[in-house]
């Protein structure tokens, strides 16, 4: 089974297109690598996977409906992107980052439940950074904050 495919994706900035008439199925509970060189389109491909950039034309997917049809959050609850180097925090700590991570299971006015501050502390304790929960993430070793972003997701 393949909870996410592609049919005849193209995806592009502006007139230039980048990813051409791509198909591919990416297999259920399986590790998937993309592997290309500088500037091929990996990192295109996989931001109109998750919607972060709009795909030129084509279908993306998932668990058979097409992702553009697809609530934003309970997209936000299947799957998630991590880049290589993420944007810088501007001043939050590891805690408040993390945080951001519960925002597709809230509802209302976005407050934090104690079931989110559970699973909030349960991310930090399984990615090692539980010590880290009141620094600046701007303070943390690259490692450090790969980390946290591993932990908001």
């Amino acid at each position: 089974m393949y909870r996410l495919y592609t049919d005849a994706l193209n995806i592009g900035y502006g007139e230039q297109l980048i990813v051409k008439d791509l198909s591919i199925q990416i297999p259920d509970k399986q590790i998937t690598t993309i592997i290309g060189s500088n500037g091929c389109g990996k990192s295109t491909l996989l931001k109109a996977i998750t919607r972060i950039i709009s795909q030129s034309s084509g279908n993306v997917v998932l668990d058979g409906k097409n992702i553009l049809k697809e609530n934003t959050k309970q997209l936000a609850r299947k799957m998630a992107i991590l880049p290589q180097s993420p944007e810088s925090t501007g001043g939050l700590t590891v805690g408040e980052l993390v945080s951001y991570g519960r925002f597709p299971y809230q509802s209302g006015f976005g407050r934090l439940t104690r079931r989110d501050q559970e699973m909030i502390d349960w991310a930090l304790e399984v990615t090692g950074i539980i010590d880290f929960k009141y620094r600046h993430v701007d303070a943390l070793s690259g490692g450090q904050r790969q980390r946290v972003w591993i932990a908001m997701l």
